[in-house]
């Protein structure tokens, strides 16, 4: 169901009635509904009481709102990581980068290190309420991007931003490393948008 979202297969706006969804995938009503809910959860659907569910509209408007969200919390995250990172950490996310540095073309592959990278950084933090948001919100923000790939030239900017920031982790250097990472998610924001805008005229 997520695929199809992602591909449009499901539009955006689209009301989705379990007993429709069911045969659709050949399962009973329990699984649709388990499965609603756990998109609910993830930001590609809105349930509404007494309504139902539909298809939320990933628009631009609500891209922003999740980076204004993004950059309030992942430098927040950072902070607790640079303090206690250890050579073995920035090892482990040397290797991953290393992968990225060698431009994998499938986006999903490129998402997924991406998030390897990230999650080395922020996983071990004690707030589990801001890492559930930050999680949700990077379920959508890889959907879209499976849908609106970046750029060649944000490919670029990545790998410089990601090195950048294992640089100031090597130093411990809190407040730099807290810049980089608000610059980061700033410059994947526009880039997604500038895709999304890319789409819309074609």
């Amino acid at each position: 169901m997520r695929e199809d979202i992602i591909n449009g297969e499901l539009k955006e706006g689209d009301w989705l009635k379990t007993h429709d969804l069911s045969r659709r995938y050949g399962v009973s009503t329990n699984p649709i509904r388990e499965a609603l809910h756990q998109l609910s959860g993830e930001g590609f659907v809105t349930i509404i009481r007494n309504r139902g569910a539909r298809v939320r509209t990933l628009d631009e408007a609500f891209v922003r709102n999740i980076f204004d969200i993004r950059t309030l919390i992942e430098p927040y995250l950072v902070r607790l990581f640079v303090e206690q990172a250890t050579d073995e950490d920035l090892q482990a996310m040397n290797e991953i980068q290393l992968q990225i540095e060698q431009k994998p073309e499938d986006q999903v592959e490129l998402d997924r290190l991406d998030d390897a990278f990230h999650s080395i950084m922020y996983d071990r933090h004690f707030n589990q309420e801001a890492l559930a948001i930050r999680q949700r919100h990077g379920e959508v923000v890889r959907g879209l991007a499976r849908r609106y790939p970046v750029s060649p030239a944000r490919r670029i900017a990545m790998i410089e931003e990601h090195r950048a920031i294992m640089e100031a982790i090597a130093q411990h250097d809190v407040e730099r490393a807290q810049k980089i990472v608000e610059k980061h998610s700033r410059a994947a924001e526009r880039n997604l948008i500038q895709r999304m805008r890319q789409a819309q005229h074609k």
